[in-house]
């Protein structure tokens, strides 16, 4: 009796089994795979493909009656990229939201970011010299440019009423970089009116003073302002007069040889040759690299070079041509008495009357005083 309960209850179990498995297995062999636009579920292909779960409501695995060929991504998405597996507006999506980083070159050798705009950089015109000039300085500006401006204002003048030149400049310019008057520093030391007399044709010009070995002048700039080192006058109690061009020896034009190499003559110095730690204000070039010229005016004329009026500094500026003349803006009064009338400056070559100008016995005759 025993024995024939337990049979029964092991034969329901068994049955209960097979009933399941078949339960479970008839859906199994009816279900089909269909293909669904990812976009609507939020998935990938890939994410798909790799469903762990089947059967039940979650699953993407539907039963039906019929089977539905499968379709490959290709053919849902024509645009589809078989590489990545992105469209393209999706993969230029993507790529909007990446950082900026990448630089890229623009014209004329410049660089800028990807995706700015770049606008070029365009130096100011020449009108625009002479409101930033006044709106830096304000009502000091004419006095200081007349005093910057005076020696080379001499010069000019000397040299369009003698026709002899004296400029300091690189041989392949067709400017001075300073215009050198009587007044200028040689490299010995010495000023030019204490040099022998020139002419515009003077390739040499000894000093006269004793026991100078100088035998050519050689201009040298003799105030700070001419090396670019401007900031000088503005220390509390600086004496310009002290100020010497130095070597990069540290040590100054005045103790090194005035002829040759120019080596220096201070014990211990092992320097051969004059190289100037300072730069012109004019060109940025160093001191070695520059020449002292005497010309005569047709010199000048044949070589390209200004001469006669347009020889005045700031030629081509006439406000700032008339503060250099006169220390204001609005009198050319001194331009007109060089340009115009018997005291007329020459354009070609000095008459009679513009060489006995400057050496006049009674200057009441002049119609302008330096």
């Amino acid at each position: 009796m025993a024995y024939a309960e337990t049979s029964r209850i092991k034969q329901n179990k068994k049955s209960k089994t097979a009933s399941t498995t078949d339960r479970l297995e008839k859906p199994l062999n009816n279900l089909t795979l269909e293909a669904r636009d990812s976009s609507q579920e939020g998935k990938s292909l890939i994410q798909r493909e790799k469903s762990p779960v089947a059967g039940n409501r979650y699953s993407r695995y539907t039963a039906g009656s019929s089977t539905k060929p499968k379709t490959s991504a290709a053919q849902k998405s024509p645009n589809l990229n078989l590489k990545s597996g992105r469209s393209p507006q999706r993969h230029a999506t993507d790529q909007q939201l990446k950082p900026q980083k990448a630089v890229v070159p623009k014209s004329k050798g410049m660089l800028a970011p990807k995706g700015y705009t770049m606008r070029p950089i365009i130096p100011a015109s020449k009108p625009e010299l002479l409101p930033v000039a006044r709106a830096m300085h304000g009502d000091d500006f004419a006095p200081r440019v007349k005093k910057l401006f005076d020696p080379e204002r001499e010069a000019a003048i000397d040299a369009i009423q003698s026709g002899v030149y004296i400029g300091w400049r690189c041989p392949e310019f067709h400017h001075d970089c300073i215009r050198v008057c009587k007044s200028s520093k040689c490299f010995c030391g010495h000023l030019l009116s204490d040099h022998a007399s020139y002419t515009g044709k003077s390739v040499m010009v000894p000093c006269g003073v004793t026991r100078c070995e100088c035998k050519a002048f050689a201009f040298i700039p003799s105030r700070p302002e001419e090396a670019g080192e401007f900031w000088l006058q503005r220390r509390p109690g600086y004496d310009p007069s002290t100020w010497r061009a130095k070597c990069k020896c540290k040590h100054t034009h005045e103790e090194h040889q005035p002829t040759g190499l120019h080596r220096c003559r201070v014990r211990g110095c092992g320097c051969s040759k004059f190289f100037s730690n300072f730069l012109c204000c004019a060109c940025d070039r160093h001191w070695e690299e520059h020449e002292t010229s005497f010309e005569t005016t047709s010199m000048r004329k044949d070589a390209g070079l200004p001469y006669g009026e347009a020889y005045l500094p700031f030629h081509e500026f006439p406000e700032l041509r008339d503060v250099v003349l006169t220390g204001r803006e609005d009198d050319d009064s001194q331009y007109q008495a060089l340009t115009s009338g018997p005291y007329a400056i020459p354009d070609n070559s000095p008459t009679d009357l513009a060489l006995r100008l400057r050496g006049a016995n009674n200057t009441q005759d002049t119609p302008f005083k330096w």
